[in-house]
């Protein structure tokens, strides 16, 4: 029986018929060549789905966050290099701190900026993702103590590209200009919220990734011979491959755990998942690439696709090390000698 409501199947539906028809690996390969993948993010926009989750009264397409995790998923599982989190996640951030919905393509950015009393904006941010493709950067600002969120079109920042692993875009950006009124507001936990939902977005598309590589490890074990017989036949490929089947259920059931609305937000849902999922990634990495031997570490294969993102995403809004050090404190200063029954509650 399937987990998803019946809107979400069609989200779902209407994803991959998307993705299967725009996202090819040539155009993951394109992108990593420096081409924006215009006709895909188009077609995901005129069907709604990069503005999946957000409120209508933002510009949204309406739905729950859930809904956008789902869009994530999907993402990851194709490779999609396109901003679908960092736009879901700037725009979310505006959405609930009640600064006007940026324009166009939206970023995130987490860097190092300081703002004025009287709007002026500087800092600079080493890795912003998608920053020369994007309209707007959404980005944290501080004053003193006090943390406002502000929203500046992309052409205000000096930008100097760069890429990670994947070979998607995470660019050097700074900036020193005055901003309007309506583009910063101070907000009051923004940063905490900002990397909860990063996190919880890169959760998604790295259970959507981890699921790709092992559809592409099971094929590719039966199609690949050796000794006159399919290579699934061998014993180790098969506890391998069990053993990967293993972490890709655990880190997919993770993705579904997590709640993004404020009224269920769990902070340890987030935090147990991003340290589950990155741990699983080390793990099924390895298996798929030994599966699949020199071959998928070849341009012409896409399993590098895949994998390449999943150790870059990873890191981002905090490693398995980070969150699984913030469980620890959660437990050992919350449990008040009630430790077994606070763990036995999430089983």
């Amino acid at each position: 029986m399937s987990y998803l409501s019946e809107h979400q199947l069609l989200i779902q539906d209407t994803l991959n018929r998307v993705l299967g028809d725009l996202c090819p690996k040539q155009i993951v390969d394109s992108a990593e060549r420096g081409e924006f993948p215009s006709a895909l993010w188009g077609a995901l926009s005129e069907t709604g789905l990069t503005l999946t989750g957000l409120p209508e009264e933002h510009g949204g397409s309406g739905g729950d966050p859930s809904d956008a995790m789902l869009v994530m998923k999907g993402a990851g599982k194709f490779s999609a290099p396109i901003p679908i989190a960092e736009n879901f996640l700037g725009r979310m951030l505006c959405s609930e701190f009640g600064l006007s919905a940026p324009k166009g393509i939206t970023t995130f950015s987490d860097g190092s900026f300081s703002i004025s009393p009287d709007g002026m904006l500087s800092g600079s941010s080493s890795e912003t993702a998608f920053g020369r493709w994007s309209d707007s950067v959404v980005l944290i600002a501080r004053h003193g103590d006090e943390s406002y969120l502000c929203s500046c079109p992309c052409e205000a920042f000096e930008i100097n590209e760069k890429n990670n692993i994947a070979g998607e875009p995470r660019d050097e950006i700074s900036i020193k200009k005055k901003l309007l009124d309506d583009q910063f507001i101070l907000a009051e936990g923004v940063s905490r919220r900002a990397r909860l939902l990063g996190a919880a977005s890169r959760v998604a598309q790295m259970s959507g990734a981890l699921e790709s590589i092992l559809e592409m490890s099971v094929s590719y074990s039966i199609e690949r011979t050796q000794f006159g017989k399919p290579i699934s036949k061998f014993q180790a490929i098969q506890q391998q491959l069990a053993t990967m089947a293993g972490e890709v259920a655990a880190s997919i059931r993770a993705a579904q755990s997590i709640h993004l609305s404020r009224e269920l937000m769990i902070e340890l849902d987030v935090a147990i998942a991003k340290a589950r999922v990155g741990e699983a990634v080390g793990i099924c990495t390895d298996i798929a690439h030994q599966v699949h031997g020199a071959m998928g570490y070849t341009l012409e294969h896409s399993l590098n696709h895949r994998t390449r993102r999943l150790w870059a995403w990873r890191d981002e809004f905090g490693s398995e090390k980070d969150w699984q050090t913030e469980i620890g404190r959660f437990f050992s200063g919350n449990a008040s000698g009630n430790l077994w029954d606070q763990i036995t509650l999430l089983a």
